[in-house]
């Protein structure tokens, strides 16, 4: 596996050492591996927007596509222009990582965002705190596709679907997880992903969604 890195800079070692190390403990969770991964750093936001050709919020600090780039603010970049805190780099790009991983083993097909973004936060061991959070009923319908993740990402949407992942993960086994997306079906139906959940999970995808505000309201 090749990482090129797109970047120049006096601390270039630095961030190829970050970006190995993320590599690494990214993978550990996984069996099939991209042939390469392009991780182009950012000095401004301006010139990360200008590679996206878009407009990004305060809080969007990285990106990756499907054919295995990813662009990343320096961590200066993140301490200077974002609501993150430089040190949060080597975590960040971890989590982008992994949706690079996810979509080999997906086979490239539509995963659900609440289990694209809460696995890779998942992998990326991003802190989840104890302060009480308001979790919607039907929760994983209305963070399910982009346009609907979108509304609702300024609403916990990242933390919920990343303590839901753990959740599975510490009931069932990473193992089912990763079943779960390795049969994925090319395009994304709430009704055919309710029903592959139950033959992995055994029980309705709204059961468990019960289970688990039970599980965490008990904590």
């Amino acid at each position: 596996m090749k990482i090129n890195i797109v970047y120049k800079g006096k601390d270039y070692n630095e961030i190829e050492k970050m970006a190995s190390t993320a590599y690494q403990e990214a993978e550990k969770f996984f069996d099939k591996k991209p042939e390469s991964i392009n991780i182009t750093v950012h000095k401004s936001r301006k010139d990360f927007e200008n590679k996206l050709k878009r407009i990004t919020l305060e809080w969007e600090v990285a990106n990756a596509s499907y054919s295995g780039d990813i662009d990343i603010l320096h961590p200066d970049c993140m301490a200077k222009e974002s609501t993150h805190e430089k040190n949060e780099f080597l975590s960040i790009l971890k989590h982008e990582i992994s949706h690079v991983f996810l979509d080999i083993l997906s086979g490239g097909h539509k995963i659900p965002k609440w289990l694209n973004e809460g696995f890779s936060s998942f992998v990326a061991g991003f802190n989840i705190s104890d302060e009480y959070i308001y979790i919607e009923e039907k929760f994983l319908k209305k963070l399910g596709t982009p346009r609907c993740w979108d509304e609702n990402s300024n609403y916990y949407a990242y933390k919920i679907s990343q303590m839901f992942v753990s959740f599975l993960v510490k009931e069932f086994s990473i193992e089912k997880v990763r079943e779960l997306i390795f049969t994925l079906e090319k395009n994304y139906f709430y009704d055919n992903f309710s029903k592959n959940f139950e033959k992995i999970f055994g029980s309705n995808i709204e059961i468990m969604e019960k289970e688990f505000v039970k599980y965490i309201n008990s904590k």
